[in-house]
């Protein structure tokens, strides 16, 4: 089942045509869609082509609303403002923060997919869109190179696999700069979505490490933004490691 309740999806058709051994060529599209026939990751529905949405779910990605603080993605309070006022009073260690849209909805219930159902396909879908998302939102300066926020051991083979580093070099590739590992998570921490704003950020303390000599603009990817915990904690790290300038692209904030 899908994490909506609908039918079973069937990105498997999907992820083989995008596997490094898939066989190129129009034939090798026509088989896969005739032993796995495409349907949408979320509701369930069939496809007419190797998309991952159908076009009714296609049309629920909606934008954050209203003006954003360009550092945390927090509201603020009139559109000529670009900081909040904890990000324009405070030395913070992300320099600017992007995200595609709200958790709650479709977003979320993407992330979701890719995270619980375990469909690593979702990742090439949305890690394009986030690459599309860079290109357009005119940094004035390219990255030098992708990392992304780290799992530690247990968790990533629990897992099977970490989202944040699908979704990073799905976006390197489209962007054309390096994927490095950036930072190590170097003990275990209690699940953020349990604890409160300020719990997170001392369950979070310390929790990385930079690898170092990797200095210049780095673009750190993770899925979801809560609180902002988890990318300031990695930003410090990076910084900490040589990074001059940190910019954060997630899928969705909360």
């Amino acid at each position: 089942m899908t994490t909506s309740g609908a039918t079973p999806t069937s990105c498997f058709g999907w992820r083989s045509f995008c596997s490094p051994k898939r066989v190129l060529g129009g034939i090798a599209t026509g088989m896969v869609g005739v032993l796995f026939p495409p349907r949408c990751a979320l509701c369930g529905r069939n496809l007419d082509d190797l998309s991952v949405l159908c076009p009714a779910c296609e049309s629920e990605l909606s934008e954050l609303e209203g003006p954003r603080c360009r550092r945390c993605g927090e509201p603020v309070n009139a559109e000529d403002l670009d900081l909040c006022i904890a990000c324009g009073t405070k030395n913070q260690p992300v320099d600017r923060a992007l995200f595609l849209g709200p958790y709650d909805g479709t977003w979320g219930a993407l992330v979701r997919t890719l995270k619980f159902d375990r469909e690593p396909a979702v990742a090439r879908d949305l890690g394009r869109r986030m690459a599309s998302a860079l290109q357009a939102a005119g940094l004035e300066c390219a990255p030098d190179w992708v990392t992304y926020v780290p799992m530690n051991g247990y968790d990533r083979r629990a897992r099977g696999f970490n989202q944040a580093r699908l979704l990073a070099g799905v976006i390197a590739r489209r962007i054309g700069v390096p994927l490095r590992r950036g930072l190590v998570k170097i003990r275990q921490t209690a699940p953020q979505g349990k604890l409160s704003a300020a719990d997170r950020r001392r369950n979070l303390r310390g929790a990385f490490r930079p690898v170092p000599c990797f200095g210049g603009h780095v673009l750190l990817v993770d899925d979801i933004c809560t609180t902002g915990s988890t990318i300031e904690e990695c930003a410090r790290a990076l910084k900490r490691g040589g990074a001059q300038t940190v910019t954060v692209l997630a899928v969705a904030r909360a």
